[in-house]
Formats: structure tokens, C-alpha cells, sequence
């Protein structure tokens, strides 16, 4: 069975981690918790694939688990975008919602000191408007559908052998 898809996959996890690897140590952008969160599938896409190449006996499998694990880091993304967009609530203790009016300063005090270096809903970079959540959406989206069009190939060459 073709291991194509499991190396577009493989190589496509590894890049994107690379990716925002030299955005973090190269250009200082700071990831926050839904930033780090995205990058889980990555890695569960690299260790699956691997698993693939070893296991031929179960490429169908393991490669629809990787277009399942890309869709749902599309949808971590897609997510994430909302928050930064401000179209919806972020994880409490991950958006910077200031110091509310009412609210006392020693609580605003301990809200600082345990709050993450960097809100889940402030952008650090974008590209017209389109920030690298965003682009993290589309991209996995893309890899999914790509997982999705080779099983479905791999099922009909599988079946016309038959």
C-alpha cells in the first residue's frame, strides 16, 4: 500500500513544528496556551505516521486517524481564532480581560500573578488580518482533507484488487 500520504503528513507535522519553533526562539513571539495546544496534533501526526510506515498492514487506519487528528487541530485553531477575534470566551485565566470595575486590588494583584505570559486573545502577529491560528486552521484543514481524498483513493485501489 502507497505510504505517500503518510510522508506528506509526516513531513507536513514536522515543518508546521519547525514553523512555529523559529516563530518562538527566532522571532520572540510567545506562545500562549491554545498557541501550545495546537501544536499536540502535530506531534500525534508524527508518531502515527511513523507507526504507519511500520505497520503497513494498517496504512487505512492510521491514516484516517491522522485526517481526523489534522480536523481537529483545525478545529483547536479555528477555535483559538475565535478567541483572538473576540467572537467568543476564551479559557478563564487565558484572556486578558483587564481589571473589572468592582473588583478589588489585591484580587486583580493575584489575577496578575497567576495569569499566563501571554493572553489567549491577544494576536502576536497576523497577516491582513489573518493571524497564525488562522492560518493554522485552513492549513490543518487542508491536511485533513488531503488524509481524507488518499483513503478514500486507497480504498477503491484496495477494492478494485480485490
Amino acid at each position: 500500500m502507497n505510504p505517500k500520504p503518510l510522508y506528506l503528513a509526516l513531513f507536513a507535522s514536522i515543518a508546521s513544528l519547525v514553523a512555529v519553533l523559529i516563530a518562538q526562539y527566532g522571532f520572540g513571539l510567545i506562545p500562549c496556551e491554545l498557541c501550545q495546544l495546537q501544536r499536540i496534533p502535530y506531534v500525534v501526526v508524527i508518531f502515527l505516521a511513523l507507526l504507519g510506515l511500520y505497520r503497513p498492514r494498517h496504512r487505512l487506519w492510521i491514516i484516517g486517524l491522522i485526517g481526523l487528528t489534522f480536523l481537529a487541530g483545525s478545529g483547536i485553531a479555528a477555535y483559538h481564532t475565535g478567541v483572538e477575534k473576540q467572537w467568543i470566551a476564551g479559557p478563564i485565566g487565558c484572556t486578558d480581560s483587564g481589571n473589572k470595575a468592582g473588583q478589588s486590588m489585591d484580587d486583580f494583584l493575584k489575577k496578575i500573578e497567576h495569569a499566563p505570559i501571554v493572553a489567549c486573545n491577544q494576536s502576536q502577529w497576523d497577516f491582513h488580518g489573518l493571524t497564525m491560528a488562522g492560518m493554522n486552521a485552513f492549513w490543518s484543514l487542508f491536511l485533513a482533507c488531503n488524509m481524507f481524498v488518499a483513503l478514500q483513493q486507497l480504498c477503491k485501489r484496495k477494492h478494485s484488487h480485490a
